[in-house]
């Protein structure tokens, strides 16, 4: 349970809230659809801060960068690590097909899918928002990073973790490919080209993990609906 004043929002450990066990957080709460339908919501309108960049002129960006994606990264924000673990969590473990059983989504709704596509949005948005680049000039003393999110992917480092994201892209790239017996008896989904930017950034950011993905046995299960997704995609204008 959360706090009954908003006084004592200041006070709560915000990483006790993390929405989803994976990566640096065993516990899985609960599902509730109803909180699932808040989150979603939210990051919705975090999402819409976010895209005032678009209206910028590309040589207005890096002198006026987004200031919702600069607070939400940094290090004023104490709330960055259990929000960035919350929404690579929530996308890493998504299954679609659940239990396995033919047609369930149309027996079910599913308050997850729009949760989890939001949440890779803003995790792609936040991890193109790399101002490293533009601050090498500045003076050397500030030694924190510019992007906590960017700081926090790459220093992803335990082979369980790289192996839970590895397993969550890969399920979620291969959804299209899941062949049965029974036409449409599986959920799926259409976030691909959002995963496939997300799987790049892990890949450019943590090298280690880019090392993992080359050794691992699964590179086939990444490999294989990226020419799929190349092959589908070839008579898009």
């Amino acid at each position: 349970m959360g706090p009954d004043k908003a006084e004592d929002l200041s006070a709560i450990d915000s990483c006790e809230y993390i929405w989803e066990a994976g990566v640096g957080f065993a516990h899985s709460p609960p599902r509730n659809p109803v909180l699932d339908s808040n989150r979603t919501e939210l990051l919705k309108l975090l999402l819409t801060c976010f895209s005032e960049t678009m209206y910028q002129p590309p040589s207005d960006i890096s002198q006026n960068p987004n200031k919702w994606i600069i607070h939400l990264t940094s290090a004023e924000n104490r709330h960055a690590l259990p929000m960035f673990t919350s929404l690579l969590n929530t996308v890493c473990a998504y299954d679609p097909v659940g239990l396995g059983v033919p047609y369930n989504h149309l027996l079910f709704s599913d308050s997850l899918e729009p949760l989890v596509e939001v949440a890779l949005q803003i995790l792609i948005v936040t991890l193109d928002h790399d101002t490293s680049t533009a601050n090498a000039s500045d003076t050397e003393e500030n030694t924190s990073p510019d992007n906590l999110f960017i700081n926090y992917l790459s220093r992803i480092h335990r082979d369980e973790d790289f192996q839970f994201v590895l397993r969550g892209v890969t399920r979620l790239l291969n959804n299209p490919l899941v062949q049965t017996y029974l036409p449409n008896s599986t959920k799926k989904v259409y976030f691909h080209q959002e995963l496939l930017i997300f799987f790049w950034k892990m890949c450019d950011y943590n090298k280690k993990f880019l090392y993992f993905v080359l050794k691992s046995s699964d590179v086939l299960e990444v490999l294989v609906p990226i020419l799929y997704h190349l092959n589908d995609s070839r008579a898009d204008q």
